[in-house]
């Protein structure tokens, strides 16, 4: 006397869901954000960067915090208008934007 055969179950694979290390810049749309964890000697920082348009903030690193947490920190920084890249700096001399000169006298 003999068993029934059974059907053999196939094992099921998940999977594991990683989080994103690109992310969407919040002035110019691009996908372009990296953040990038700095460590020498002396200081740890991370810096978040958009590539495509220049805009750009420093964090000091702590080791609790991924990547993630660093971007949407910078969202926030720059929701509330603490952030400036290099290019508006540049505009005029004693801080006075184009948009100025090329208005009506």
């Amino acid at each position: 006397m003999g068993r029934r055969k059974r059907r053999r179950t196939r094992p099921v694979a998940v999977v594991k869901r990683k989080l994103p290390t690109v992310f969407q810049c919040p002035r110019c749309g691009a996908q372009a954000v990296s953040v990038t964890v700095k460590k020498t000697k002396e200081e740890k920082y991370v810096l978040v960067r958009c590539s495509n348009c220049g805009l750009s903030m420093r964090y000091d690193y702590k080791e609790y915090l991924e990547p993630v947490d660093y971007f949407s920190r910078f969202l926030d920084d720059y929701g509330e208008g603490k952030i400036s890249s290099q290019e508006e700096n540049i505009g005029g001399e004693n801080g006075e934007s184009e948009e100025l000169h090329n208005g009506e006298n």
